[in-house]
């Protein structure tokens, strides 16, 4: 908006002043235009006072006024003086609207006049003329920023169409930043319907599950194994809904990151031993000794968490994490970038269903099915995490022969 105001008052500054400056022009012109009978008139002013001795005749003669103005009063152009030697007269100009005529009489000059005196002509139809110039270029400046504002209201009115097509401008438009962000927030407003709807999907199908169990125990004799049934569906219950609360909140928490410089082989290893202690399957860590980089820690250790609890549901006895740093690309001992990989001997994931897990709330119907547990959303908040870091989630094979969930983060932005 301050590019549109700055081009705004440019350009109206520049229209008052050019219009007023040729309206002036014209205006000064007409009014100094002299009259095709004056130089004749004046030429009979200096015949007739080739008879005359006083001023007061001639003004008496002439009905004008007549006033004597000595040689050395006035510095006179050479070109008037030459004129005054040959007896020609000298006609000039009082004002816009008054004209004298000036003639030599033996040593003094005598100012005839006014012989024109009327009044100065009314200036509205200059003053219409102006403002009728100024709504003109106006007009044409205002049209593409209308027209562009009229696209702009079209477009907000069926935001709420997904076939909507993005609003494309001109980037020389005076409202392109303007587009620019409506495309961006209908974007944004498109994707939280998304997830809006997607969650009550989730959260009407998940829920309905263990809440179908509890009824059904209840509706039993009470027994130590009623107890213990309820009590998993009620942690199932409070799991999915911490999932879905832990989500939502971190669609609007990516401006709370903080980097900083970060051990990620002492990360990896604290989490490794804390899945270790009652996990199945056998963890191995292969990183080394350290391994420092600039990133967010809880996120980072948040995300290896994520994998890892998703690793050990299909895991058949192995998981692996291995860290790879990249120092080669930036010559720095602590520089470049840096991978995280985490492997498992489970089943594996095809590879036409390897992106479309990573939305939100999708979970694979075979090996991975929505039996296993979770509401789908472990390594959709992976690939958020990496997205605020500039990085990407990779899913490839394992060499244990299952599933690869890499976390491939970029060397940092330079501070």
């Amino acid at each position: 908006m301050r590019r549109l105001a700055f081009h705004f008052y440019g350009f109206l500054l520049l229209a008052v002043v050019g219009l007023g400056w040729t309206i002036e022009q014209l205006w000064s012109s007409q009014q100094n235009d002299m009259p095709a009978w004056v130089e004749p008139l004046a030429e009979s002013f200096v015949n007739l006072s080739q008879y005359i001795e006083r001023p007061e005749q001639l003004e008496q003669a002439l009905d004008l006024p007549v006033q004597v103005v000595s040689a050395g009063q006035v510095r006179w152009p050479s070109a008037q003086q030459s004129k005054f030697a040959a007896g020609e007269p000298v006609i000039l100009f009082g004002d816009t609207t008054q004209l004298y005529v000036y003639i030599q009489h033996r040593d003094d000059i005598w100012r005839i006049g006014p012989v024109i005196d009327e009044t100065p002509s009314p200036t509205y139809a200059y003053h219409l003329l102006f403002f009728l110039l100024l709504a003109v270029v106006t007009t044409i400046w205002l049209w593409p920023l209308s027209r562009d504002l009229k696209r702009l209201e079209e477009h907000l009115r069926y935001v709420s169409q997904p076939d909507q097509k993005p609003l494309d401008l001109s980037k020389r438009s005076l409202v392109y930043p303007l587009a620019l962000s409506f495309n961006a927030m209908r974007e944004r407003i498109w994707y939280l319907l998304g997830i809006q709807r997607d969650l009550t999907h989730a959260v009407s199908h998940d829920l309905r599950t263990p809440l179908a169990r509890m009824k059904f125990a209840l509706a039993l004799p009470d027994s130590p194994a009623k107890t213990e049934a309820l009590q998993e569906d009620v942690a199932e219950m409070e799991e999915i809904v911490d999932t879905l609360l832990d989500y939502a909140r971190m669609e609007a928490q990516e401006e709370l990151m903080e980097r900083d410089d970060v051990d990620v082989s002492e990360l990896c290893l604290h989490v490794v031993e804390k899945y270790q202690r009652n996990a199945t399957q056998k963890i191995e860590l292969e990183c080394p000794e350290h391994a420092v980089f600039r990133c967010d820690g809880h996120y980072i250790e948040r995300a290896l968490n994520n994998l890892l609890q998703n690793a050990s549901r299909y895991a058949a006895s192995c998981i692996r994490v291995v860290v790879v740093p990249q120092r080669e690309s930036s010559g720095m001992p602590n520089g470049g970038g840096l991978t995280i990989h985490v492997d498992d001997d489970g089943p594996g994931i095809p590879a036409s269903e390897r992106q479309k897990i990573l939305k939100p709330f999708v979970r694979l119907e075979e090996s991975r099915s929505r039996d296993s547990g979770g509401a789908g959303l472990g390594l959709t908040i992976v690939s958020r995490i990496m997205e605020w870091h500039g990085g990407r989630i990779d899913i490839s094979d394992s060499p244990l022969g299952g599933a690869r969930f890499s976390l491939i983060l970029p060397e940092p932005p330079q501070i």
